[in-house]
């Protein structure tokens, strides 16, 4: 596939954080059992992760759960699509983070810097390896400048 052409990537939901956050609470709570002061620590782990979850301290609780398609440019002009709402356009902006499982991709919209999390497995292999080669090779960095369009 020519590099040129667009990325269209599926962007990580609410739902998507329910398994590892699950794990997560139940390792936590596990260990304060075995601590040497375990009534203490299993309550405050308990405290804890439940003001987290009723207060969105947390920014995993922020992400909605709506399915977002991600068109990205090779110019780094970004189009957010979802069935329920019109689209975003925006474009990427400041330095982004790729590993091999995961990226977290910032962009700005409407004046707003805001943040988008890719995961690879949800994604076409030979998509995200673009995306990580767009990234390393910084083929969509400093468009800020340029009026953004509908397109």
């Amino acid at each position: 596939m020519p590099y040129n052409q667009p990325l269209t990537l599926k962007v990580a939901n609410r739902k998507d954080f329910a398994t590892p956050i699950g794990v997560l609470s139940v390792l936590t709570i596990v260990s304060a059992l075995l601590s040497p002061q375990p009534m203490l620590l299993t309550t405050l782990m308990l405290l804890l992760f439940g003001a987290g979850w009723l207060i969105y301290i947390l920014d995993f609780t922020k992400v909605n759960d709506v399915k977002l398609i991600l068109v990205i440019s090779p110019d780094g002009r970004v189009r957010l699509e979802s069935g329920q709402e019109p689209d975003i356009v925006g474009f990427l902006s400041g330095q982004q983070w790729c590993t091999h499982h995961v990226a977290v991709l910032r962009y700005t919209a409407r004046g707003k810097q805001q943040y988008l999390l890719v995961l690879s497995a949800q994604q076409n292999t030979d998509e995200f390896r673009r995306l990580k080669v767009w990234l390393r090779q910084d083929f969509c960095s400093d468009i800020g400048e340029k009026p953004v369009s509908g397109n």
